[in-house]
């Protein structure tokens, strides 16, 4: 037979000390938390809504357009160039495609850097140069390194570019093929 619980037990119960009692709800402890009033239609900080054709807008556009610009084209370079140009095998077209798209992987960390360590004062705008300098500096590296002769020249011979090596003569393989493009 359960004995009855006194108040001293019921006291000593944490749910019991914890738990709110009307004495508490008129102490008002939510209103040190809340929302600020005077912030008008939902905003985060103040200012009033971003006008359309500001110069502020432009940066988030052009940083929006110029992202999807390079994830839209720079993955699906794979097939025309290291599949068909360079002759490179299934894996490492693969591969490819991976580390292209590794680098959205890590925008969290670079959210972390850019509020902890702020360059020059700001948070976002520099951080935003700074990777776009990077990305300039290493597209400007692809542009101008050589890329080498085809694994298969198609201006020479069609033909033969769509035979499995196996089926091409060797006095063919010396003159149309370039066995060592897909090593680049």
């Amino acid at each position: 037979m359960a004995q009855p619980l006194g108040k001293l037990d019921l006291e000593e119960r944490v749910s019991y000390i914890a738990s709110a009692t009307p004495h508490d709800a008129e102490k008002d402890g939510y209103a040190d938390v809340k929302t600020p009033g005077e912030l008008e239609d939902g905003a985060l900080v103040e200012g009033g809504a971003l006008h359309l054709f500001s110069r502020e807008a432009f940066g988030l556009f052009s940083q929006y357009g110029a992202i999807g610009i390079i994830y839209g084209m720079i993955p699906y370079l794979s097939y025309a160039l290291y599949t068909n140009y360079l002759g490179m095998e299934g894996y490492q077209t693969a591969s490819y495609g991976v580390l292209v798209t590794t680098g959205w992987s890590f925008k969290v960390f670079w959210g972390m850097l850019s509020d902890c360590f702020p360059i020059f004062g700001y948070r976002r705008k520099s951080w935003m140069l700074v990777g776009w300098t990077i990305t300039m500096l290493c597209l400007a590296i692809m542009t101008f390194s050589p890329f080498g002769a085809p694994y298969c020249d198609r201006r020479l011979t069609k033909d033969l570019c769509n035979l499995p090596i196996e089926n091409v003569k060797p006095s063919d393989i010396a003159l149309y093929f370039d066995l060592d493009a897909p090593n680049r």
